[in-house]
């Protein structure tokens, strides 16, 4: 008698996929998954399960999952023999990411099955290009689950609802809209200390002395300095809930931020951020020049350090000509002692170049509401089809003539208000950090020539 050949234990790895918007429908949930591959494999005498890869929360049309991925290293590794999934569109519901991965596996002879729609089959000609035209419709019924969220998404910000159960500091949810909560001091309180300060570090200092509250620099600066939510607007809705920090307020420390002022362990400077090189437009880098000084009487000379601004194009990659340095005192001085004939020079040439801003939306709006009333008419049949097109593409002319946004002018009462104070002698009580402070609320750049031209741009 003839001995049977001993069959071949080949290794399954056993993939569990569940996207979040179908985790909890019937016949979808990681455990019916499970159990239907381990019944499978137990029907079978030949195999033998080498790992099992799970997915959770994720597309089946992103590529980049954790568990997938360790899956195919392991195909790579040659550890794999089959792979068993429960449907088609737990492996892939993108024919293009598919395809490609199809032929990975067919470079390293690893077979799959879809133990729960066993008409896939990839050993023939036919069943691959059946599987290929599933994927499309697969991807096709996912981007269309996708459109439809993401309508969903838009209608309930739109409408001021929330979207998930996550709350922004200050905040909770009620009637599923936004509403302040008792916490919203404590954001009223970092914003104004970080208005007043201009410096992240002393921020979270004082929030978590004042207040107990530690928080990341991280999280103050994403979360909740430039939160858009706390001026009550998100994705686009400017009311979407009832603001708590006002608009004022909110622009100032985004100029601030813009400005990226740093706590030096070693040395403050007063204008970091804000010297550009009038030449070629690079920042100004802040640093510490050393020098002698000029000759004493007794023969003697004294070394210095001063706090200098020099730009970074020439010294750095000699892309610039401009190779002088600005002390800080020297900035300082002129600034202050040139204040008000600049702030006049600079109203006086913004009041003369800027135009009054024209209602662009309040003509748009009567365009568009032509439009309206011309489809009306050609419905009712009042006007011809050739009527219609002519007169629709004459008003669309229009409304594409109009600037896209409108560009505000420029509140200069604030500015002007500096014209009617004693600032020069208020100034000369102020301590570092108010003067720091002092330069940033009301100068959007300072800009220094190779000429020595110092010239200020105002906010």
């Amino acid at each position: 008698m003839l001995k049977k050949p001993e069959k071949t234990l080949k290794h399954v790895a056993l993939y569990l996929r569940v996207s979040s918007d179908r985790q909890a429908k019937v016949g979808d949930s990681l455990r019916e998954q499970l159990e239907t591959l381990q019944d499978y494999v137990t029907r079978r005498d030949d195999l033998v399960v080498y790992d099992t890869y799970i997915d959770d929360g994720i597309s089946g049309q992103k590529l980049s999952r954790d568990e997938f991925t360790r899956l195919m290293d392991d195909v790579k590794s040659g550890e794999i023999d089959i792979i068993l999934f429960t449907k088609l569109d737990r492996w892939f519901r993108n024919l293009r990411h598919y395809l490609n991965v199809q032929a990975m596996l067919e470079e390293h002879n690893v077979s799959w099955a879809a133990v729960s729609q066993p008409f896939f089959d990839t050993t023939t000609a036919h069943g691959r290009a059946f599987v290929a035209q599933s994927m499309t419709w697969a991807e096709l019924e996912a981007q269309n689950d996708s459109e439809r969220i993401l309508a969903v998404f838009e209608n309930k910000v739109k409408n001021g609802e929330v979207i998930s159960g996550t709350t922004p500091f200050g905040y909770k949810i009620e009637n599923k809209h936004l509403v302040p909560n008792e916490d919203l001091k404590y954001v009223v309180a970092t914003f104004n200390c970080y208005k007043r300060t201009g410096n992240l570090i002393e921020t979270m200092k004082y929030m978590r002395e004042e207040y107990g509250i530690n928080k990341t620099a991280a999280t103050y600066r994403r979360s909740i300095l430039k939160n858009r939510i706390y001026i009550g607007e998100y994705r686009g809705n400017k009311n979407y809930c009832n603001p708590i920090i006002d608009q004022e307020t909110y622009d100032l420390v985004q100029h601030l931020l813009s400005k990226n002022i740093r706590k030096n362990q070693t040395h403050e400077y007063m204008f970091s951020g804000l010297v550009k090189c009038g030449d070629c437009g690079a920042a100004m880098a802040a640093h510490q020049v050393s020098g002698i000084g000029h000759p004493r009487l007794d023969g003697t000379r004294k070394r210095y350090k001063r706090s200098g601004y020099r730009c970074k194009k020439h010294f750095d990659l000699k892309l610039c000509d401009n190779k002088k340095i600005l002390f800080e005192s020297t900035l300082e001085k002129y600034l202050i002692s040139h204040l008000r004939e600049d702030i006049e020079v600079y109203i006086g040439e913004y009041e003369a170049t800027v135009a009054p801003v024209v209602n662009f939306a309040e003509k748009k709006k009567k365009i568009e509401a032509k439009i309206e009333r011309l489809k009306d008419l050609y419905v009712n049949e009042l006007i011809t089809m050739d009527e219609f097109k002519i007169d629709r593409a004459r008003y669309l002319e229009q409304l594409n003539s109009l600037p896209q946004f409108e560009t505000p002018k420029k509140d200069l009462g604030p500015i002007k208000r500096l014209l009617d104070s004693n600032i020069e002698e208020i100034y000369d009580n102020f301590e570092f950090n108010k003067k720091k402070w002092f330069w940033r609320s009301i100068l959007q750049e300072v800009q220094f020539y190779s000429d020595r031209t110092i010239k200020p741009i105002f906010l």
